[in-house]
């Protein structure tokens, strides 16, 4: 559902964009501006509440037809909405790329806090049908669309200048989309920036908070040697290569650009697996019983004799359905932790 979703407004988003509807990227803008000054808010909420009383920490205000917000939040919304206002209107400067990094690194983490996967195998899935996606849209939608239809969005309302019959030259500023990391060039002045999608973050960043959690269940801390640790170098590694790519060109259909996930899906999820299968825990991550309380998970690994019905099991207890397994009768099949 979510891989046609997003489908569906991409490829609207472009046959809008080409049919010169360009003023869609100023509702996106405005809505980025909306969305990310929320986010931003959320994480600075815990250190406004730090400075409430005891009694406030916890306050809620309502909100009439829009439901009731935390008072933590409403006190730091004010100057995230400045800061992404400050942005709105003055997008264009030779420093916005800055600021525009910081609100969108907000939306990235504010999107991994709340959305978590409930185990390896739905992650493996979901960066699985993402990572097909990527390639798609960006080198193989030409064969469709005369365009790579992810380039032709993400870069959609760049600066450009037209020279008319009487020699006049007639600039345009452009709209960049927003949902990008930009860091430039050499001079910012010159618009040449190196871009990086935040879906490029988010997608691969559920893998890696579901590799801390992971850790954390089992080990009671996220270490750089633990499924966190390798998840976070494959990621740094998948990375260097889509920018080494870039650089050589390396390319399909001639495209100017990487489909960044071709390089991180496999390298976060090979070394998570890799390790998981080395320590014999591979069957706990795939069907996410790491992630339950020590209490509640047995000794054997998952799936040796159960089968499907130990994966509904821990489904039922994931969702707090169900309590610790209790012994199979005439079996001492389930062994729970004392």
């Amino acid at each position: 559902g979510f891989l046609l979703v997003a489908s569906g407004m991409l490829l609207s988003l472009y046959l809008l964009l080409q049919a010169g509807f360009t003023v869609v990227l100023l509702l996106i803008v405005a809505l980025f501006t909306l969305a990310s000054s929320h986010a931003l808010a959320s994480l600075l909420a815990p250190a406004s509440a730090a400075l409430l009383p005891a009694r406030l920490k916890t306050a809620t205000v309502s909100l009439g037809p829009c439901g009731e917000a935390e008072l933590a939040t409403l006190l730091v919304w004010p100057l995230c909405l400045a800061l992404a206002g400050t942005w709105f209107l003055c997008r264009r400067a030779t420093w916005a790329w800055a600021l525009q990094d910081v609100l969108g690194a907000a939306v990235c983490a504010t999107f991994v806090r709340t959305v978590q996967l409930p185990s390896l195998e739905v992650g493996v899935q979901l960066l699985g049908l993402m990572f097909l996606y990527d390639i798609f849209m960006v080198f193989l939608s030409p064969l469709f669309f005369h365009k790579s239809v992810m380039m032709s969005v993400a870069t959609a309302g760049q600066p450009s200048h037209t020279v008319l019959a009487d020699g006049t030259c007639e600039r345009y500023d452009g709209e960049r989309m927003p949902m990008l990391l930009m860091i430039p060039r050499g001079d910012p002045s010159r618009g040449d920036y190196a871009m990086l999608g935040l879906g490029d973050i988010v997608v691969p960043g559920l893998l890696l908070t579901f590799a801390a959690r992971c850790d954390l269940s089992l080990r009671g801390a996220a270490s750089p040697l633990g499924y966190w640790g390798a998840a976070s170098a494959g990621y740094l590694a998948g990375l260097s290569c889509a920018l080494a790519a870039n650089m050589y060109h390396l390319t399909i259909n001639g495209v100017q650009g990487q489909p960044a996930l071709l390089y991180l899906v496999p390298l976060t999820i090979g070394p998570v697996s890799l390790l998981a299968y080395l320590r014999g825990e591979l069957p706990r991550l795939w069907s996410g019983e790491a992630l339950l309380p020590a209490t509640q998970r047995s000794l054997r690994p998952v799936g040796a004799a159960g089968g499907a019905a130990d994966e509904a099991l821990v489904s039922q207890q994931l969702c707090g359905f169900a309590a610790a397994p209790a012994p199979l009768e005439g079996s001492s099949h389930y062994k729970p932790l004392p």
